[in-house]
Protein backbone atom coordinates (compact mmCIF):
# COMPACT_ATOMS: atom_id res chain seq x y z
CA UNK A 1 0.00 0.00 0.00
CA UNK A 2 2.60 2.45 1.12
CA UNK A 3 4.72 1.87 -2.46
CA UNK A 4 1.68 2.32 -4.50
CA UNK A 5 1.56 6.23 -2.28
CA UNK A 6 4.44 6.68 -3.27
CA UNK A 7 4.26 5.66 -6.62
CA UNK A 8 0.74 7.84 -7.37
CA UNK A 9 2.41 10.91 -5.52
CA UNK A 10 5.77 10.45 -7.88
CA UNK A 11 3.53 10.50 -11.28
CA UNK A 12 1.59 13.41 -9.81
CA UNK A 13 4.85 15.56 -9.14
CA UNK A 14 5.97 14.60 -12.76
CA UNK A 15 2.66 15.58 -14.41
CA UNK A 16 2.88 19.21 -12.58
CA UNK A 17 6.65 19.56 -14.23
CA UNK A 18 5.30 18.55 -17.86
CA UNK A 19 2.61 21.18 -17.08
CA UNK A 20 4.84 23.71 -16.26
CA UNK A 21 4.63 26.51 -18.76
CA UNK A 22 7.88 26.91 -21.12
CA UNK A 23 9.24 30.29 -20.22
CA UNK A 24 13.07 32.10 -21.01
CA UNK A 25 14.74 33.47 -18.27
CA UNK A 26 17.45 36.75 -18.25
CA UNK A 27 18.26 40.13 -16.07
CA UNK A 28 17.43 43.42 -16.66
CA UNK A 29 20.49 45.21 -18.23
CA UNK A 30 21.52 49.25 -19.35
CA UNK A 31 23.48 51.03 -21.79
CA UNK A 32 26.66 51.40 -19.97
CA UNK A 33 28.34 54.47 -21.32
CA UNK A 34 32.21 55.11 -21.06
CA UNK A 35 33.02 58.90 -19.58
CA UNK A 36 36.57 59.29 -20.81
CA UNK A 37 38.47 62.86 -20.60
CA UNK A 38 39.34 64.93 -23.29
CA UNK A 39 42.86 66.75 -21.88
CA UNK A 40 45.62 65.84 -20.25
CA UNK A 41 45.69 67.32 -16.53
CA UNK A 42 45.46 65.84 -12.63
CA UNK A 43 42.18 65.50 -11.26
CA UNK A 44 41.16 67.71 -8.54
CA UNK A 45 38.08 66.57 -7.67
CA UNK A 46 35.41 63.66 -8.25
CA UNK A 47 31.98 64.52 -7.50
CA UNK A 48 30.10 61.49 -7.52
CA UNK A 49 30.71 57.76 -6.21
CA UNK A 50 29.47 54.20 -7.24
CA UNK A 51 25.99 54.10 -7.38
CA UNK A 52 24.37 57.76 -7.41
CA UNK A 53 22.07 59.14 -9.73
CA UNK A 54 23.05 61.82 -11.65
CA UNK A 55 21.42 64.23 -14.25
CA UNK A 56 22.45 65.33 -17.75
CA UNK A 57 25.15 68.21 -17.59
CA UNK A 58 25.98 67.69 -13.59
CA UNK A 59 29.37 67.61 -13.18
CA UNK A 60 31.09 64.31 -12.31
CA UNK A 61 34.66 65.00 -12.16
CA UNK A 62 37.12 68.67 -12.65
CA UNK A 63 40.92 68.55 -13.52
CA UNK A 64 43.81 71.25 -12.56
CA UNK A 65 42.87 74.18 -14.63
CA UNK A 66 45.77 77.06 -12.92
CA UNK A 67 47.61 77.10 -15.80
CA UNK A 68 45.23 77.65 -18.56
CA UNK A 69 43.64 80.34 -16.59
CA UNK A 70 46.81 82.27 -16.49
CA UNK A 71 47.27 81.66 -19.88
CA UNK A 72 43.79 82.94 -20.71
CA UNK A 73 44.17 86.03 -18.57
CA UNK A 74 47.50 87.00 -20.80
CA UNK A 75 46.05 86.25 -24.13
CA UNK A 76 42.51 87.96 -23.13
CA UNK A 77 44.95 91.46 -22.31
CA UNK A 78 46.77 90.80 -25.41
CA UNK A 79 43.77 90.99 -27.48
CA UNK A 80 42.60 94.10 -25.38
CA UNK A 81 45.56 96.19 -26.36
CA UNK A 82 45.35 94.76 -29.81
CA UNK A 83 41.56 95.73 -30.72
CA UNK A 84 42.49 99.34 -28.73
CA UNK A 85 45.13 99.62 -31.23
CA UNK A 86 42.82 98.73 -33.94
CA UNK A 87 39.91 101.05 -32.82
CA UNK A 88 42.68 103.58 -32.62
CA UNK A 89 43.59 103.50 -36.38
CA UNK A 90 40.21 102.45 -37.60
CA UNK A 91 39.76 106.50 -36.08
CA UNK A 92 42.86 107.88 -37.89
CA UNK A 93 44.07 110.54 -36.40
CA UNK A 94 42.65 113.29 -33.94
CA UNK A 95 42.36 117.21 -34.33
CA UNK A 96 44.73 117.58 -31.32
CA UNK A 97 47.36 115.43 -33.56
CA UNK A 98 47.02 117.45 -36.32
CA UNK A 99 47.48 120.60 -34.90
CA UNK A 100 50.44 119.23 -33.04
CA UNK A 101 52.29 117.88 -36.60
CA UNK A 102 51.27 121.55 -38.19
CA UNK A 103 53.08 123.30 -34.96
CA UNK A 104 56.03 120.83 -35.38
CA UNK A 105 56.29 121.63 -39.23
CA UNK A 106 55.95 125.92 -38.54
CA UNK A 107 58.71 125.73 -35.83
CA UNK A 108 60.90 123.65 -37.89
CA UNK A 109 60.71 126.09 -40.82
CA UNK A 110 61.50 128.86 -38.42
CA UNK A 111 64.75 127.20 -37.29
CA UNK A 112 65.48 126.70 -41.27
CA UNK A 113 64.81 130.22 -41.91
CA UNK A 114 67.05 130.94 -39.00
CA UNK A 115 69.84 128.51 -40.13
CA UNK A 116 69.97 130.36 -43.46
CA UNK A 117 70.02 133.26 -42.58
CA UNK A 118 73.26 132.68 -40.05
CA UNK A 119 74.74 130.80 -42.24
CA UNK A 120 74.34 133.47 -44.93
CA UNK A 121 76.05 135.65 -42.49
CA UNK A 122 78.80 133.77 -41.75
CA UNK A 123 79.89 133.05 -45.12
CA UNK A 124 79.47 137.27 -45.43
CA UNK A 125 82.06 137.58 -42.69
CA UNK A 126 84.33 135.38 -43.89
CA UNK A 127 84.78 137.13 -47.26
CA UNK A 128 85.52 140.15 -45.55
CA UNK A 129 87.76 137.79 -43.58
CA UNK A 130 86.34 138.77 -40.44
CA UNK A 131 85.29 135.01 -38.72
CA UNK A 132 87.23 131.62 -39.78
CA UNK A 133 86.51 129.07 -41.93
CA UNK A 134 85.32 126.72 -38.57
CA UNK A 135 82.57 129.14 -38.14
CA UNK A 136 81.07 129.06 -41.57
CA UNK A 137 81.27 125.12 -42.06
CA UNK A 138 79.31 124.97 -38.51
CA UNK A 139 76.89 127.39 -39.84
CA UNK A 140 76.48 124.59 -42.74
CA UNK A 141 76.23 121.91 -40.40
CA UNK A 142 73.32 124.10 -38.49
CA UNK A 143 71.64 124.69 -41.96
CA UNK A 144 71.33 120.81 -43.44
CA UNK A 145 70.08 119.59 -39.47
CA UNK A 146 67.38 122.15 -39.99
CA UNK A 147 66.26 121.62 -43.43
CA UNK A 148 66.43 117.91 -42.33
CA UNK A 149 64.21 118.44 -39.38
CA UNK A 150 61.96 120.66 -42.01
CA UNK A 151 61.70 117.69 -44.21
CA UNK A 152 60.90 115.59 -41.37
CA UNK A 153 57.78 117.22 -40.05
CA UNK A 154 56.28 117.99 -43.38
CA UNK A 155 56.34 113.99 -43.45
CA UNK A 156 54.92 113.33 -40.14
CA UNK A 157 52.26 116.46 -41.01
CA UNK A 158 51.37 114.52 -44.31
CA UNK A 159 51.20 110.86 -42.79
CA UNK A 160 49.04 112.26 -39.69
CA UNK A 161 46.39 114.41 -42.44
CA UNK A 162 46.45 110.93 -44.89
CA UNK A 163 45.62 108.51 -41.74
CA UNK A 164 46.27 105.33 -41.61
CA UNK A 165 47.09 102.85 -44.50
CA UNK A 166 44.77 99.88 -45.57
CA UNK A 167 47.19 97.60 -45.45
CA UNK A 168 48.56 98.40 -41.85
CA UNK A 169 44.28 98.35 -40.84
CA UNK A 170 44.29 94.99 -42.55
CA UNK A 171 47.24 93.75 -40.26
CA UNK A 172 46.00 95.02 -37.42
CA UNK A 173 42.55 93.19 -37.71
CA UNK A 174 44.21 90.15 -38.50
CA UNK A 175 46.03 90.08 -35.51
CA UNK A 176 42.47 90.88 -33.58
CA UNK A 177 40.93 87.91 -35.35
CA UNK A 178 44.34 85.55 -34.28
CA UNK A 179 43.94 86.29 -30.84
CA UNK A 180 40.31 85.85 -30.50
CA UNK A 181 40.64 82.36 -31.89
CA UNK A 182 43.53 81.76 -29.32
CA UNK A 183 40.96 83.22 -26.63
CA UNK A 184 38.04 80.99 -27.44
CA UNK A 185 40.41 77.70 -27.92
CA UNK A 186 41.48 78.58 -24.46
CA UNK A 187 38.02 78.79 -23.17
CA UNK A 188 37.45 75.33 -24.99
CA UNK A 189 40.42 73.74 -23.28
CA UNK A 190 38.84 75.17 -19.85
CA UNK A 191 35.59 73.79 -19.92
CA UNK A 192 36.96 70.05 -21.62
CA UNK A 193 38.84 70.51 -17.68
CA UNK A 194 35.15 69.87 -16.64
CA UNK A 195 33.65 66.33 -17.09
CA UNK A 196 30.22 66.23 -17.21
CA UNK A 197 27.07 63.76 -17.68
CA UNK A 198 25.97 63.12 -20.89
CA UNK A 199 22.53 61.67 -20.13
CA UNK A 200 21.23 60.51 -16.84
CA UNK A 201 21.61 57.49 -15.39
CA UNK A 202 23.65 55.41 -12.34
CA UNK A 203 27.21 55.79 -12.26
CA UNK A 204 28.01 51.80 -12.66
CA UNK A 205 32.20 52.07 -11.92
CA UNK A 206 34.69 54.74 -10.89
CA UNK A 207 37.68 53.99 -12.01
CA UNK A 208 40.23 56.94 -11.66
CA UNK A 209 40.29 59.14 -8.28
CA UNK A 210 41.45 62.63 -7.18
CA UNK A 211 45.41 63.09 -7.47
CA UNK A 212 45.49 60.93 -10.46
CA UNK A 213 47.43 62.60 -13.49
CA UNK A 214 45.18 61.29 -16.59
CA UNK A 215 45.40 61.29 -20.27
CA UNK A 216 43.25 62.48 -23.19
CA UNK A 217 40.57 59.53 -23.81
CA UNK A 218 41.58 57.74 -20.42
CA UNK A 219 38.09 56.25 -19.32
CA UNK A 220 37.35 58.00 -15.88
CA UNK A 221 33.94 56.04 -14.83
CA UNK A 222 31.30 54.50 -16.42
CA UNK A 223 27.75 55.42 -16.97
CA UNK A 224 24.39 53.21 -16.72
CA UNK A 225 21.88 54.90 -18.71
CA UNK A 226 18.75 55.28 -16.85
CA UNK A 227 16.20 55.33 -19.63
CA UNK A 228 18.01 52.33 -21.30
CA UNK A 229 16.84 49.50 -19.51
CA UNK A 230 16.10 46.25 -21.43
CA UNK A 231 15.61 42.57 -20.77
CA UNK A 232 18.15 40.20 -21.92
CA UNK A 233 16.79 36.64 -22.12
CA UNK A 234 18.04 33.72 -23.79
CA UNK A 235 15.58 32.17 -26.35
CA UNK A 236 15.50 28.45 -26.91
CA UNK A 237 16.58 27.30 -30.63
CA UNK A 238 12.64 25.68 -30.68
CA UNK A 239 10.89 29.25 -30.08
CA UNK A 240 12.53 30.90 -32.38
CA UNK A 241 10.11 30.49 -35.12
CA UNK A 242 7.72 31.91 -33.01
CA UNK A 243 9.70 35.55 -32.14
CA UNK A 244 10.96 37.98 -34.78
CA UNK A 245 12.60 41.69 -33.87
CA UNK A 246 9.59 44.11 -33.27
CA UNK A 247 7.52 41.81 -31.48
CA UNK A 248 5.68 43.24 -28.64
CA UNK A 249 5.08 40.68 -25.67
CA UNK A 250 4.83 40.96 -21.69
CA UNK A 251 8.10 40.44 -19.31
CA UNK A 252 7.69 39.14 -15.85
CA UNK A 253 9.82 40.89 -13.64
CA UNK A 254 10.70 39.32 -10.03
CA UNK A 255 8.94 40.85 -7.48
CA UNK A 256 6.25 42.61 -9.77
CA UNK A 257 2.92 41.39 -9.43
CA UNK A 258 2.66 42.98 -13.17
CA UNK A 259 4.31 42.60 -16.39
CA UNK A 260 5.75 45.34 -18.57
CA UNK A 261 5.38 45.87 -22.22
CA UNK A 262 8.49 45.41 -23.99
CA UNK A 263 9.44 45.30 -27.96
CA UNK A 264 12.15 42.76 -29.25
CA UNK A 265 15.30 44.69 -30.32
CA UNK A 266 17.67 41.84 -31.34
CA UNK A 267 18.42 38.30 -31.99
CA UNK A 268 21.34 36.54 -32.19
CA UNK A 269 22.15 34.47 -35.46
CA UNK A 270 24.56 32.20 -33.43
CA UNK A 271 23.63 30.19 -30.65
CA UNK A 272 24.83 30.83 -27.23
CA UNK A 273 26.09 28.35 -23.94
CA UNK A 274 23.05 27.74 -21.95
CA UNK A 275 23.36 29.73 -18.91
CA UNK A 276 22.79 27.92 -15.57
CA UNK A 277 19.47 30.13 -14.85
CA UNK A 278 18.23 30.73 -18.56
CA UNK A 279 15.94 27.15 -18.47
CA UNK A 280 14.36 24.73 -16.99
CA UNK A 281 16.02 21.74 -15.28
CA UNK A 282 15.21 19.47 -18.00
CA UNK A 283 16.08 21.72 -21.08
CA UNK A 284 19.36 23.04 -19.90
CA UNK A 285 21.08 21.04 -22.29
CA UNK A 286 19.68 22.73 -25.10
CA UNK A 287 20.87 25.69 -27.38
CA UNK A 288 19.60 29.36 -26.94
CA UNK A 289 19.98 32.43 -28.82
CA UNK A 290 20.57 35.84 -27.15
CA UNK A 291 17.51 37.91 -27.19
CA UNK A 292 17.48 41.70 -26.38
CA UNK A 293 13.93 43.25 -25.20
CA UNK A 294 13.77 46.85 -25.24
CA UNK A 295 11.27 47.94 -21.74
CA UNK A 296 8.67 50.53 -21.41
CA UNK A 297 8.68 52.74 -18.35
CA UNK A 298 12.10 51.27 -17.59
CA UNK A 299 13.71 54.46 -15.70
CA UNK A 300 12.81 52.54 -12.14
CA UNK A 301 14.18 49.34 -12.75
CA UNK A 302 16.82 47.60 -11.16
CA UNK A 303 19.64 46.56 -13.48
CA UNK A 304 20.37 42.64 -12.65
CA UNK A 305 16.66 42.22 -11.48
CA UNK A 306 15.62 38.42 -12.60
CA UNK A 307 13.06 38.68 -15.64
CA UNK A 308 10.57 35.57 -17.21
CA UNK A 309 9.63 35.52 -20.86
CA UNK A 310 6.46 33.10 -21.34
CA UNK A 311 7.17 31.03 -24.58
CA UNK A 312 4.38 29.73 -27.07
Amino acid sequence: MGKFILLAVACCLSACQGQEPKAAFGTVEREVLLVSTAVDGLITEVTVKKGDQVSAGQLLLQQETTEQQLLLTQVQAELAAAQAKLELMQLGSRTEQRELAKANLARAEAKLLDAQLTQQRQAGLLTQQLNSQAAVQQADAALAIALAEQRAAQQQLAETLAGNRQQDIAQASWQVAQLQARVEQLQWQLQQSSTYAGRDGIIDDVLRYRGERVQPGTTLMTLAVSDTAYARVYLPASAIAHWQVGQQLSVWLQGRETAVNGTVRYISTEAAFTPHFALHQHERSRLVYLTEISLADNKDLISGTPVRIELP
